[in-house]
C-alpha cells in the first residue's frame, strides 16, 4: 500500500472520529437545551406580618366573628345539604355505593386584593355555581374533608375562568390534608416540581383559607391548598384535544388502585405479574371515551411496558423511542428527593400527546413524604424510588443511570440546592404565621390526639429500636418543621452519594455513547480491512 494511500486512511479515520465527537457534543448541548428549568406559575410569598392575635375573630364553636381577615385569599364554599359518603374502604379497597350520588350542589366565592389583609367585606374575586364532593383515599374518613369542585354556570354547562392567576379550568381541588400537620408538604414539592417541568410536571396551588357557609353563618373550616386537578388544558397537561376520529388520540391515565370512576385498563404489566395496581383513564373522560379509543390506549401503552420490561436487549435498547425519558428522570429525583415512595404505584401519571412520547407526571400527593409514612421511620441514607413499577427496569439500564446523575448535579447548584429548598420553605412557613394558629386551634382534637383509638386522624406508628418504643407522635409545629429539614437535609445530601450505587445493579447500557463506540469501531473495520488486502496482494 502507498503512503499516499495510508495517509489518507489515516485522515479519513481522523475525520470519522471528528464525526463522532461532534454528535456527541450535540448530544450534549440539546440534552442541556431540554433540561433547562421550565417557566412555574408560582409567585413568592409575602410574610404575614401581622401582630394581632389569630384566634381574635375566631369563636370557641369555631364560628367567625364579624371582622373576620387574613393575609392568605379567602375561599367561602355553600353547600346545598350534607356532602355524600359515596364509598368505604375494606382492607384499603374502595367500595362505592351504587346507589349514592357523590356529587352536591353548592357555590364558592373567593375574596382576595393587593391588600395585606382580606376581609370579608372586600370586592369578591370569582364565584360561581359547582357541584363539590368529598375527595381522598385514606384522608376520605378524616375529620377535616377534602373536596373536588366542578365550577358550573348552570347545570351541566361547565364555568372555565383562570383562579388566583392559575389559568383557565373548571375543575379544582380544596386540598387540606390531615395527614400533614406542617401544611406544607403538597406545596413545598409541587412549587419546587413546577421550577424543573412546569405545567406539566406539577400543578398550581394557592394557599387559601376556607369558611362554610351555613344559613348565614361562617364556620372556620381550615388551612387549604385550592389547587387544580390534572387534566387536560393550555395551562394544565397541553395535548391535543379528544377526537373520537383520531385513532391514535392523546390521552392522561393514572397507575393508582381500582376505582369505579375511571375506565380500568387491562395493561400489560398488570397481566403479567410487574405491577399489582391498577391503570385508569382520567382523559378522554368517560362519557366520551370510545370502545375504539379505550383499546387503542391499552394497546399502546401495553406496547410501551413490553419494550421496557422486555427481557431482549435488542428490544430493550429502544425504550427511549417510546417515551420522554427527561421527564422519567426528573420524576424519578423530585419523588426521591421528597421521599415520596407512594409515587409510582399510586397517584402517578401518565400522559401522551398525539403522536409523541409517553411522558410521566405531574407529580402527586405528597401527604406521606419526608418521613411522614405511618408504618415505618424513613431512612434518609438510602434509595427506595429505583423499586418502583417501570423505574425497576429503568434502573437497570447505565445510561438512565447517567442521566439520574448529570441532572440531580445540575438541580442541586440550584432548585435542589438546601439553601433553595430551605428559602421556599421558610416563605411558605413565614406567609402561613397566623393562618397555621388558626388551623392548629380548629382540628387540634386530631393534631394533639397522640392516641391510636380515633380513625378519624392520621398518626405514626410506635417503632421498636435497642428493645424501646419510640413514639413518632408530634404535637408540636416547630418540631413539625424541624423533622422535615432534617430529613431534606439528610436525604439531599445522600442522593449524590447514592445513585452511583446504582451502577452495580445495571446490567445494561443503552446509550448512545455505545453505539457511536460500535460505529467507530465499523468504520475503523471497513477501512482497515482493505488495506489489509492491498497489502497482501503486494
Amino acid at each position: 500500500m502507498s503512503q499516499r494511500n495510508r495517509g489518507g486512511l489515516i485522515i479519513l479515520a481522523i475525520v470519522c472520529v471528528l464525526l463522532l465527537c461532534a454528535v456527541e457534543i450535540i448530544r450534549n448541548v440539546v440534552n442541556q437545551q431540554e433540561g433547562d428549568l421550565k417557566k412555574s406559575g408560582y409567585c413568592s410569598l409575602k410574610a404575614d406580618e401581622s401582630t394581632e392575635d389569630p384566634l381574635a375573630y375566631i369563636n370557641d364553636d369555631f364560628s367567625v366573628k364579624e371582622g373576620f381577615h387574613t393575609n392568605l385569599p379567602i375561599v367561602i364554599l355553600t353547600i346545598d345539604g350534607e356532602l355524600s359518603e359515596y364509598k368505604r374502604f375494606v382492607d384499603s379497597q374502595e367500595m362505592v355505593d351504587e346507589q349514592a350520588i357523590p356529587y352536591t350542589n353548592g357555590s364558592i366565592k373567593i375574596i382576595d386584593s393587593d391588600k395585606e389583609q382580606k376581609y370579608l367585606t372586600d370586592q369578591v374575586v370569582y364565584q360561581s355555581n359547582l357541584k363539590i364532593k368529598k375527595r381522598g383515599h385514606t384522608s376520605f374518613t378524616y375529620d377535616k374533608s377534602q373536596y373536588l369542585m366542578k365550577t358550573e354556570i348552570s347545570d351541566g354547562i361547565s364555568n372555565d375562568a383562570d383562579i388566583l392567576g392559575m389559568g383557565q379550568g373548571n375543575e379544582w381541588i380544596l386540598n387540606g390534608s390531615m395527614a400533614d400537620k406542617s401544611m406544607i408538604r403538597n406545596y413545598l414539592p409541587y412549587r419546587i416540581a413546577s421550577e424543573i417541568g412546569g405545567n406539566e410536571m406539577a400543578p398550581d396551588s394557592r394557599f387559601c383559607e376556607v369558611l362554610i357557609e351555613k344559613n348565614g353563618r361562617y364556620e372556620y373550616g381550615g388551612v387549604y391548598l385550592l389547587m387544580e386537578t390534572v387534566s387536560r388544558g393550555e395551562d394544565r397537561i397541553d395535548i391535543e384535544s379528544y377526537n373520537e376520529k383520531n385513532g391514535y388520540t392523546s390521552y392522561i391515565i393514572r397507575r393508582d388502585r381500582f376505582t369505579a370512576f375511571d375506565v380500568m385498563l387491562e395493561t400489560y404489566s398488570r397481566l403479567n405479574g410487574y405491577s399489582p395496581e391498577w391503570v385508569g383513564v382520567k382523559y378522554p373522560s368517560e362519557a366520551k371515551l370510545t370502545e375504539a379509543s379505550k383499546n387503542y390506549i391499552q394497546e399502546d401503552f401495553s406496547k410501551t411496558e413490553q419494550v421496557i420490561y422486555s427481557q431482549n436487549a435488542s428490544v430493550l435498547r429502544t425504550y427511549d423511542r417510546y417515551i420522554e425519558l427527561d421527564t422519567y428522570v426528573d420524576y424519578f429525583l423530585i419523588n426521591e428527593y421528597f421521599g415520596n415512595y407512594d409515587a409510582g404505584e399510586h397517584s402517578t401519571y401518565m400522559f401522551k400527546d398525539t403522536g409523541g412520547k409517553l411522558h410521566v407526571g405531574p407529580v402527586w400527593d405528597f401527604d406521606q413524604a419526608m418521613n411522614n409514612y405511618f408504618m415505618d421511620e424513613m431512612d434518609p441514607d438510602t434509595l427506595a424510588f429505583q423499586t418502583k413499577p417501570i423505574f425497576t427496569q429503568l434502573a437497570k439500564d447505565k445510561k438512565f443511570i447517567d442521566a439520574l446523575k448529570k441532572r440531580y448535579a445540575q438541580l442541586r447548584k440550584g432548585v435542589l440546592s438546601k439553601e433553595h429548598v430551605f428559602e421556599v420553605m421558610d416563605e411558605a412557613v413565614n406567609y402561613l404565621k397566623s393562618a397555621r394558629v388558626r388551623e392548629w386551634t380548629r382540628w387540634k382534637a386530631d393534631y394533639e390526639d397522640g392516641s391510636f383509638t380515633n380513625m378519624h386522624n392520621y398518626y405514626l406508628q410506635d417503632y421498636e429500636k435497642d428493645n424501646a418504643t419510640i413514639s413518632r407522635f408530634n404535637d408540636n409545629y416547630d418540631q413539625e418543621l424541624y423533622n422535615i429539614r432534617t430529613y431534606l437535609h439528610k436525604h439531599g445530601t445522600a442522593i449524590s452519594i447514592e445513585i452511583p450505587k446504582l451502577y452495580d445493579l445495571a446490567d445494561c447500557d443503552t446509550s448512545l455513547k455505545s453505539e457511536n463506540e460500535l460505529l467507530f469501531l465499523i468504520v475503523m473495520i471497513l477501512f482497515l480491512v482493505p488495506s489489509i488486502i492491498i497489502n497482501r496482494q503486494k
